[in-house]
C-alpha cells in the first residue's frame, strides 16, 4: 500500500513502515499516534480503553463468518464504531484488516464442551472481556506479550492460547501444544489509524489516494487471512496436532450471565446496532 501510494502521487507523500513492533510496544505507538509523534498506526485489540465499542465485533458468537463480520464493520456497525474514534481525534479508515476467527490451543486436553475448560490457564490477547470470557468458562486467563507466547507455553505457564490458524502456524505452536478444538469464539482484525491533525493536513487528493489503496488493500488482506486460516486446520493437523469440532453451542449457552454484564458497558444504540447483524445475545 504505501508504494503504491508512493508511485501515484509521485512521491508527493511517501510513507515509512516500521513492522514487528520496532517502534516500540502497541500502547506506546498508540499513544504517539495521538500525540503526533505518528501519522499512522494500524492498530489490533487495544482501542476498547478510548472508544468501548471497538470490542464490539470481537464479542464471542456475535458472528459465523469472515463475511457476516465484514458486512457489519462495511456498514452500520462500522459507521458507529469510526464515529467515536474521530470523537478522539482518530481517522480510522473505512475498510478494516483481518486476523481471522480464534481457535484454542492446549496441551494437556482438547475442548469439547464448556465444561472442558474448567481450571484450564489461558493465555489471553489481553483486554477485559477476553479475560472476563474465559473466567466465566472457569478458565484462568492471563496475559503474555505476543513475542514471549511461544516460550512461555512451552514452559508451562500457560496450557493454552486463543488465535486464528494463521498465528498457530505463523508462531509454530504445534510445537508446544498437542490440541486444536475448533471453537470460532470470536473475530479479530486490525484498523488502520490516522492522526486527525496528520490527516487534516494532507491535501484533499493525497486523502483521496490513500483512502483508496487502505481499501484495495485490505481487501486483498481479507482474502489472503481468509484463505490462509481455512487450511491451517489441515496443515496443522499434518504437523501432528489432535484437532476436533468444539460445541459452540455449549459455549453459548454457558455465556448468558456474560452476555449481560457486557451489554451494559457499551452504549445502548450501538448493541442494538451489532444485533441487526447478528442473532440476539442477550
Amino acid at each position: 500500500m504505501a508504494e503504491a501510494v508512493r508511485a501515484e502521487t509521485g512521491r508527493r507523500l511517501e510513507v515509512a513502515v516500521f513492522p514487528e513492533s520496532r517502534l516500540g510496544p502497541d500502547p506506546a505507538m498508540l499513544a504517539d499516534l495521538q500525540r503526533g509523534r505518528l501519522e499512522f498506526y494500524l492498530s489490533g485489540n487495544l482501542l476498547a480503553g478510548i472508544v468501548p465499542e471497538t470490542e464490539l465485533p470481537s464479542l464471542p458468537f456475535a458472528f459465523d463468518d469472515s463475511q457476516a463480520v465484514f458486512a457489519a464493520l462495511d456498514g452500520e456497525l462500522g459507521a458507529v464504531i469510526r464515529a467515536g474514534l474521530a470523537q478522539r481525534g482518530l481517522h480510522a479508515f473505512p475498510h478494516c484488516c483481518n486476523n481471522g476467527f480464534h481457535q484454542i490451543t492446549t496441551a494437556n486436553r482438547a475442548i469439547h464442551t464448556a465444561e472442558d475448560f474448567t481450571g484450564l490457564r489461558i493465555r489471553t490477547p489481553g483486554g477485559a472481556m477476553a479475560a472476563d470470557f474465559f473466567r466465566t468458562l472457569g478458565a484462568e486467563a492471563g496475559f503474555v506479550p505476543f513475542s514471549g507466547m511461544y516460550d512461555a507455553l512451552g514452559a508451562g505457564e500457560f496450557d493454552g492460547q486463543s488465535d486464528p490458524l494463521g498465528v498457530v502456524q505463523a508462531l509454530k505452536l504445534h510445537e508446544v501444544q498437542r490440541y486444536l478444538s475448533l471453537t470460532d469464539h470470536w473475530w479479530t482484525g486490525f484498523t488502520l489509524l490516522a492522526g486527525d491533525a496528520a490527516w487534516r493536513a494532507l491535501p484533499a487528493d493525497l486523502q483521496e489516494s490513500v483512502t483508496r489503496h487502505a481499501a484495495r488493500f485490505a481487501l486483498l488482506q481479507r482474502a489472503d487471512i481468509d484463505a490462509i486460516n481455512a487450511s491451517g486446520a489441515a496443515a496443522l493437523a499434518a504437523a501432528g496436532m489432535q484437532v476436533n469440532a468444539a460445541d459452540r453451542s455449549s459455549l453459548r449457552k454457558a455465556l448468558s450471565d456474560f452476555y449481560t454484564r457486557w451489554q451494559r458497558r457499551f452504549d445502548p444504540a450501538a448493541w442494538r446496532t451489532l444485533e441487526r447483524y447478528t442473532d440476539a445475545l442477550s
